[in-house]
């Protein structure tokens, strides 16, 4: 999947400021589920290198549409959310093999290995996307819902083909937990821009400070408790015990981050619990190889005990 050089330069030198690149090597940088990262030295004046980012055809969030998520990005880069410039997109597979955006490489670590990361700068970038004008900023694309309720029930709907893909609709335990999500989805929440994927590695920092935040490829107008949800079913996964969802480390401090009520926070968390046990799945068809950093018996009893705060 991974593009020659050759390929990549030819396209490469079309781009204002890139005439005289020259692509010494491309070589993927993570090893995760999402779009493919990969970053493109250039053997040239200028920029050093870049960051190419192709299309996966499947994967636990497909399904994947990196123009989609390049739009995303150029949208921000008029707000104060940090995110890369974007230099090129490229819809046509043809091109590479799949469709790709390229966008400025940014020098920083990701939050699980800058050693000057701070929680609390991770959560007020969290909390200043769900606070953008998302209209005013031009994301009117990713489609808006009616209401908050019409959004997690789209969302619901969409991780359920995915586990038509994954093989895993006839799991009991999935089904039984979307059939009860189902009967209880929230209509008090708000709509506002989400990314998606709010896990740490999607946050680059330098000086204490979140410089970028990439991986936009869930992107959504949807309610903003649903990014919430999934850092605190990931916190129980990794072993933080299991109580009140809205007293978790990360419910406080992004309250006090965003200045706002978030409400309820059951239904998000075991919504997140459902899908993590739905990307457990998708992880092991689609991956990287190998299983999930967490089992299907961990999902299994920490969403029967969040299923069961939703009596």
């Amino acid at each position: 999947m991974i593009p020659r050089p050759g390929d990549f330069e030819a396209w490469l030198n079309r781009l204002p400021g890139f005439e005289d690149a020259r692509v010494g090597s491309i070589t993927p940088v993570d090893g995760g589920a999402s779009n493919i990262t990969c970053r493109a030295e250039l053997l040239s004046s200028g920029a050093r290198a870049v960051c190419l980012r192709l299309q996966r055809e499947r994967g636990i969030f497909e399904p994947y549409d990196v123009v989609r998520e390049g739009r995303v990005i150029a949208a921000l880069a008029g707000t104060s959310i940090p995110v890369p410039r974007v230099l090129g997109m490229e819809p046509d597979a043809g091109v590479l093999g799949a469709p790709f955006i390229v966008l400025e490489w940014v020098e920083a670590p990701h939050m699980g290995l800058a050693p000057d990361a701070d929680f609390d700068a991770f959560t007020r970038t969290v909390a200043r996307i769900h606070g953008l004008d998302w209209q005013a900023a031009g994301l009117g694309f990713l489609g808006v819902p009616g209401s908050a309720r019409e959004a997690l029930a789209e969302e619901l709907a969409v991780v359920e083909r995915r586990m038509g893909a994954f093989g895993c609709l006839g799991e009991p335990f999935l089904r039984e937990a979307l059939g009860r999500l189902r009967e209880t989805v929230p209509g008090d929440g708000r709509l506002a821009l989400c990314q998606g994927d709010i896990n740490v590695f999607n946050y680059l920092f330098r000086g204490g400070e979140v410089v970028a935040v990439v991986d936009w490829e869930e992107a959504k107008i949807s309610d903003p408790r649903m990014d919430v949800g999934q850092l605190l079913a990931l916190a129980h996964l990794k072993g933080a015990p299991f109580g009140p969802a809205g007293e978790q480390p990360f419910a406080r401090r992004y309250r006090a981050a965003s200045g706002r009520e978030t409400g309820d926070l059951r239904w998000f968390r075991a919504a997140w619990l459902w899908q993590l046990g739905v990307i457990h799945f998708g992880w092991r068809r689609y991956g990287n190889g190998g299983v999930p950093w967490y089992t299907l018996e961990q999902v299994g009893e920490l969403l029967g005990m969040a299923l069961a705060e939703l009596d």
